[in-house]
């Protein structure tokens, strides 16, 4: 590589220069508001030096938010959120992208500024990868509305353009506007965490079904919700099996609730309807299905008014190495059946999955 000279250095730190304080214009005054002779002022050179380097402010104005977006695509290329649990999930995506406005807040004064005015070329220069992760984070969001983790009536789009609207209140702010709206005193950092921790809660709590609100004067904790489940007879006996009789304990301590426990087909076909809540104990060693859960899933798939719109459980005992990938393909199969499969991951016990379910069904 070519040793960079005295003068390659003054008239990269010159194009530098000139386009942070672009930036900063664009910013603060809009594209439209903007003029070149402003641009040159404020970075200390003659009109002309600025047309030699961008030729013209579209070409200028295109540098800058590629200069930016190398800096917000440096932040979001190291987030995964593949294989977590949603609540973290969220709690990241918040924090991440939080974090990323308040870094890099001109990126978003520009982008806010264009879309008051109705101005396109923003749009036209951003990253692809702008778009490719609203339209992950939309798809993941359906995902979860499908598998019953989200409130079933939110749209997620609109749920996206709320996280970032809340985010949008506060990136821009200085440390004693800041001060003022927590009613807390600290640095910049500490009181932008504040609001994160503020952000998130309301995401977690007011996004991802909770047991519902109760009245006052409700009393009826539960009373009059049916429980159904299944055991599979490959799983074993209740009264032997220390997983099946901790569920089963479990569920008869959710106060009115009344639960039915079948162990074959005809007598679950037989007295199908009205459940609130469905729930199935599976056992895999090898990533195989006992045939009564085969005929279950057949039955459910010709049969669609018996589980559809229903919140389902699934606990497949852990006896191998492929027990989480058949968990996974029973999830998949009931959400494309029409129910809402209550998502397990593998760091749950019996009992923490089981709150999940309580939490999701409304019980």
């Amino acid at each position: 590589m070519p040793q960079m000279t005295k003068s390659d250095e003054q008239k990269t730190n010159v194009q530098e220069r000139i386009l942070t304080c672009a930036e900063e214009l664009f910013a603060n005054s809009s594209y439209s508001a903007t003029r070149i002779s402003d641009i040159a002022a404020k970075a200390g050179v003659n009109q002309a030096l600025v047309h030699y380097y961008f030729d013209t402010k579209e070409k200028l104005y295109q540098a800058v938010l590629m200069r930016l977006f190398r800096q917000w695509e440096s932040y979001v290329e190291g987030q995964s959120w593949e294989n977590i649990h949603p609540e973290l999930v969220l709690k990241q995506y918040i924090k991440t992208h939080f974090d990323i406005k308040c870094k890099i807040p001109n990126l978003y004064k520009i982008f806010h500024k264009e879309t008051l005015e109705g101005g396109k070329l923003f749009d036209r220069y951003a990253s692809s990868k702008w778009f490719q992760d609203f339209f992950d984070k939309n798809e993941m969001f359906k995902e979860w509305k499908r598998a019953g983790i989200l409130n079933p009536h939110v749209n997620v789009q609109v749920v996206l353009f709320c996280l970032w609207g809340m985010m949008n209140q506060f990136y821009y702010r200085d440390t004693d506007s800041l001060a003022m709206i927590t009613g807390h005193t600290g640095t910049k950092e500490e009181l932008q965490e504040v609001i994160a921790d503020q952000m998130i809660g309301i995401a977690q709590h007011g996004l991802l079904m909770r047991n519902p609100v109760k009245e006052e004067n409700d009393a009826s904790d539960g009373k009059g919700r049916n429980i159904r489940v299944f055991f599979d007879p490959a799983a074993g006996e209740a009264e032997r099996d220390e997983e099946l009789s901790a569920i089963l304990e479990a569920m008869q301590g959710w106060n009115g609730c009344a639960v039915d426990v079948f162990r074959n087909l005809e007598d679950w076909r037989d007295r199908d309807g009205g459940e609130d809540f469905l729930f199935v104990a599976v056992s895999s060693k090898y990533g195989e299905l006992s045939e009564d859960i085969v005929d279950l899933l057949r039955y459910w798939e010709t049969n669609s008014g018996a589980i559809a719109d229903r919140f389902v459980g699934i606990w497949t005992k852990r006896e191998g190495a492929a027990s989480d990938a058949v968990q996974r393909v029973l999830e998949e199969q009931i959400n494309r059946y029409g129910g809402f499969a209550v998502s397990r991951i593998s760091e749950h016990t019996v009992h923490g999955y089981l709150n999940r379910c309580a939490k999701m069904a409304g019980i």
